[in-house]
């Protein structure tokens, strides 16, 4: 409303300034309902803003609960790749006393006495216990001292003959080297 509009509908000085007071004041009551419109209006920004982070966060928390997961189960793996070596040491501990014939055979009683030991049907079982089951009624685990080793033969001479001595140039004196064992 103007004050112009109000001067062509005939009313007079006084009465205009009545009623702009009263729109003025009217219009100020409705405006005081939407007065803290701003800072609603930065709220409610404010709230899209926190939502929008909240779906991050949702990712977030799912990415969180994944890599627990992974490092529990590396953590279990751990411990049991420990304890998978602790008891290979343990195994190695208790053969290294043993005489076996070769080291192949004691590798291959080691790792038998290691799935045996993984074996729930053997649980409470000593390792002296598993080695006997496993050797028991088998010959050449173990070395025996007690027999005699025979002779190891580095060179054959014939009887009676002193043994050649090695020749001293090599190849070139091969053939002369073998005549003096052989008579015509």
């Amino acid at each position: 409303m103007k004050r112009e509009e109000l001067t062509a509908a005939g009313l007079t000085e006084e009465q205009i300034n009545t009623v702009m007071k009263l729109n003025g004041d009217d219009i100020n009551r409705e405006k005081s309902k939407y007065s803290d419109y701003d800072d609603v209006k930065k709220q409610l920004e404010k709230a899209n803003a926190t939502i929008d982070g909240m779906k991050d966060y949702e990712e977030v928390k799912a990415k969180v609960t994944q890599y627990q997961q992974e490092a529990e189960t590396a953590k279990k793996e751990a411990a049991a790749k420990v304890q998978q070596l602790e008891l290979q040491q343990k195994i190695r501990d208790f053969t290294a006393p043993k005489k076996f014939v070769n080291d192949l055979t004691r590798d291959a009683i080691n790792a038998q006495l290691e799935k045996a030991l993984n074996d729930d049907a053997n649980k409470g079982k000593s390792l002296d216990d598993l080695l006997k089951a496993l050797t028991d009624g088998k010959a050449d685990i173990f070395r025996n001292d007690d027999t005699p080793t025979p002779p190891t033969v580095t060179q054959m001479a014939a009887a009676g003959a002193t043994p050649p001595t090695p020749p001293s140039a090599g190849v070139a004196n091969a053939p002369k080297a073998s005549w003096n064992r052989f008579k015509i």
